[in-house]
């Protein structure tokens, strides 16, 4: 699959205005309609949709992130200046080439509808309607079974290394996205040119090379400001889209360890009640697991026996009870165990489909930083010449 994001226009809509941009798909993908459907036009609101209902269908798996909807980075004027536009287009671009590559979000009619359907407001809310809103299995049951602090008891090897390699290229970008801005700012405000003009009006002897000298120094500068323009947009920003991603699949692998701290504590609870029932069953003997009588339990016994409940009939009530508990807390604990393997197993593939993305995207980073340096060092030298 093949999309491309381009041609932004804009367009107004009541007293409010946005830019729409046209959205043209090259696909093999049998759901839909030709290989070539026709080409639709998207605001980016239409991506935010498609972005949260992809994240409803596909919990598991990383969903590429959106260039953020405000980033004073981009803002040099407004959010109607061609810059902003430009910029934001090369971000909804990574976007749907993240959306392209994954063999599960491609395949989504959610996908389909928002690459080619004619009456994309009405499918829009059909589809909305038709995706259910994946809620936890615990959400039923007491906050004192959840608890978002609480880490992994017996964490996975596998899932610790993820998250190291990721937290590492996270940190590495980082570092080049900082240090590129301080490279940046020391570079602009060069007025080495108007000194020289300067020097020339009062050195007459010299008048002419000195003017020679600062036309090539102010064509440097202009070379200088044009690669920086074009490193911004096509080598910083998408240093900044990969550290969108890194956050991502850093939220998915943090939602697994979740998923697996949900199996652990209702495990936990599950075997607390089995021992309550075990010690109501057989009382007097020694657990030998350290789930001995506790104050609460000793003062319900005594309670029961101030009363004069008949205490055969209250153990049984007690039984009745704790069984029902058992047997809520087994298929609880049986469905939380199926999703913390499906979470495991997506995990490990969304991981390789990361990997691979990070590789094509560092590489095409790389070449575009490389591009603006040759063609850079073309002008200087061409000026070069000139002045010699």
């Amino acid at each position: 699959m093949i999309i491309r994001v381009e041609d932004p226009q804009k367009r107004s809509e009541g007293t409010s205005s946005y830019v729409a941009y046209l959205i043209a798909t090259n696909t093999t993908v049998q759901t839909f309609s030709s290989p070539q459907p026709r080409p639709v036009r998207r605001r980016f609101h239409d991506f935010i949709w498609l972005h949260d209902v992809l994240a409803l269908e596909f919990p598991a798996s990383v969903v590429p992130p959106l260039p953020e909807k405000h980033r004073m980075k981009y803002v040099k004027g407004d959010r109607f200046s061609s810059e902003f536009i430009e910029r934001r287009r090369l971000g909804l671009q990574w976007f749907m080439d993240r959306i392209a590559r994954h063999p599960y979000l491609q395949q989504s009619q959610s996908t389909r509808l928002f690459l080619e359907s004619a009456d994309f407001k009405n499918d829009q809310q059909a589809q909305s309607r038709r995706v259910p809103r994946v809620t936890s299995v615990l959400d039923t049951l007491s906050d004192t079974l959840l608890n978002a602090f609480v880490k992994v008891k017996k964490p996975d090897e596998r899932f610790v290394d993820m998250k190291e390699n990721v937290d590492k290229l996270h940190d590495n970008l980082d570092t080049v996205e900082k240090l590129y801005s301080r490279i940046s700012k020391r570079q602009q405000g060069n007025n080495f040119s108007a000194s020289i003009k300067g020097l020339s009006m009062i050195e007459k002897d010299a008048a002419q090379p000195l003017q020679q000298f600062a036309k090539s120094i102010e064509e440097y500068s202009i070379a200088m400001a044009s690669m920086n323009n074009k490193e911004e947009l096509h080598f910083l920003n998408d240093v900044h889209e990969l550290l969108a991603y890194c956050n991502a699949t850093k939220e998915v692998l943090h939602e697994r360890d979740q998923k697996q701290v949900d199996f652990e504590e209702l495990s936990n609870y599950l075997q607390r009640a089995i021992q309550e029932r075990e010690r109501i069953m057989y009382p007097g003997r020694n657990m030998g697991d350290g789930s001995g009588l506790n104050i609460t339990e000793f003062m319900a016994d005594k309670m029961n026996e101030v009363r004069g409940t008949d205490s055969n009939r209250a153990r049984e009530e007690r039984l009745l009870r704790l069984q029902a508990k058992i047997n809520e807390l087994q298929e609880e604990v049986a469905r939380t165990n199926d999703a913390n393997n499906y979470f495991s197993s997506q995990m490990v593939r969304e991981f390789d489909i990361f990997q691979g993305a990070k590789s094509r995207e560092l590489k095409q980073g790389l070449a575009s930083y490389a591009d603006c340096h040759i063609e850079f060092c073309q002008k200087v030298n061409t000026e070069k010449n000139k002045l010699l």
